[in-house]
């Protein structure tokens, strides 16, 4: 009891044993509660905080996907201090073949609940990539970090996570060429899905986005409203969850901007995505009439203008739209450009990666692209560090006068 006075030392005792034994009772005697016992009180706590912060709600419902199907399986009933580095050595192994050669190997589908409702789709039978163990990483991370508050454990007993860095490839893009072969694939299937008359222009006129038998199709007005989420994604690089998440409200003096002449209109845009609060960006000012496009197209459909809480890219049931994926896949297989010329897989993500080698080609520089792409220079330098801009050429090869 750190004292040589008896009564002071018997006092001393007394006070720990009845806390010993309340903490007992409570189920949090340090060292003696297990992981799964905190796994569920983290995302108890986590979804707590979520009913006031709705911006937090993704990553509980991605904690808590990557919790109960892996790590409370594995770890379960095993106290929060047995969990050292060989432990975490061996569950980086078997979460590394779950789908391969572990329990997921026999699952042919996945059950998973998306607003309300009791979905599937078909199980992928590959290993963890490094990316989603350093991903998933976080989440253990996250549990450890409330063992700690609640005094189940102390900081220095956190266990660390260790994965080997993986090489890094640069990211599948569109060269110019490619991206004007985009483009006219996607305005040639546009048309072909509007009526002869629409069908005998050869390209498209503003006036067609507005016009009111151009909609009687679901076809016809996705293929639209893909056409713009590519032109805002290349000219916004922001990620597809930023593109989703983008509410009219979020695009700051789009209103007010429309009445002036072209050359002078300009947006600023808030991302949600990555992170707890939403980032500012500036937008190409290309990124504009696809906007325009894409509200137009809302007031023809819809008989009204949208709300600012509604959402940039819908459906033709004015839905929010999750994904382009499938949309995005038969665009790319038309025009020939579903993999880069190293075979790797095109995707949403790779129109971000364009608009990062444009801007490095521009001359801007690493540090206003990274604030502007709300990454680090160090993401910038990893990805595009071979991308050379045309105009610094000269000035790299020298000459021999």
């Amino acid at each position: 009891m750190k004292t040589s006075d008896l009564m002071e030392a018997t006092k001393r005792a007394e006070h720990e044993y009845r806390r010993a034994v309340w903490s007992a009772e409570e189920g949090i005697l340090p060292g003696k509660t297990s992981f799964d016992k905190v796994a569920r009180q983290y995302l108890a706590s986590a979804e707590a905080a979520a009913s006031t912060n709705a911006s937090k709600l993704s990553k509980v419902v991605a904690d808590r996907a990557v919790l109960e199907r892996y790590m409370i399986p594995f770890f379960g009933k095993s106290t929060i201090t047995s969990i050292n580095a060989p432990k975490l050595h061996d569950y980086l192994n078997w979460r590394r073949t779950y789908w391969t050669a572990g329990p997921g190997s026999q699952e042919t589908h996945i059950i998973y609940e998306r607003q309300g409702k009791k979905l599937h789709r078909p199980a992928r039978h590959i290993e963890a990539t490094l990316s989603t163990l350093r991903r998933e990483a976080v989440t253990m991370r996250s549990v450890f970090k409330h063992a700690v508050r609640l005094g189940h454990i102390k900081p220095s007993e956190v266990p660390k996570v260790e994965l080997v860095a993986e090489q890094r490839n640069k990211r599948p893009s569109f060269n110019d060429a490619e991206i004007e072969k985009l483009f006219a694939v996607a305005e040639k299937r546009i048309i072909e899905a509007f009526g002869s008359q629409q069908r005998r222009n050869s390209k498209l006129a503003p006036s067609v986005w507005t016009d009111s038998t151009a909609f009687e199709s679901r076809v016809r007005y996705e293929r639209m409203v893909l056409y713009c989420f590519i032109s805002i994604a290349l000219a916004t690089g922001m990620r597809p969850t930023e593109l989703f998440n983008l509410d009219w409200g979020h695009v700051v003096g789009f209103k007010e901007e429309r009445g002036k002449p072209l050359s002078v209109q300009r947006i600023r845009l808030l991302a949600y995505g990555k992170g707890r609060k939403p980032q500012q960006l500036v937008p190409n000012v290309e990124a504009f009439q696809s906007f325009c496009n894409l509200w137009d197209a809302f007031v023809t459909v819809h008989k009204r203008e949208p709300k600012m809480t509604e959402a940039v890219f819908v459906n033709a049931a004015g839905e929010r739209a999750q994904s382009f994926k499938k949309s995005l896949n038969a665009l790319l297989d038309a025009a020939g450009l579903k993999e880069d010329v190293f075979g790797r897989p095109r995707s949403a993500y790779s129109f971000r990666h364009t608009y990062a080698t444009r801007q490095l080609r521009k001359g801007t520089d690493v540090y206003t692209l990274a604030v502007n792409m709300r990454t680090s220079v160090k993401m910038i330098e990893m990805y595009y560090s071979d991308v050379v801009p045309d105009d610094f050429a000269k000035q790299l090869e020298g000459s021999y006068e």
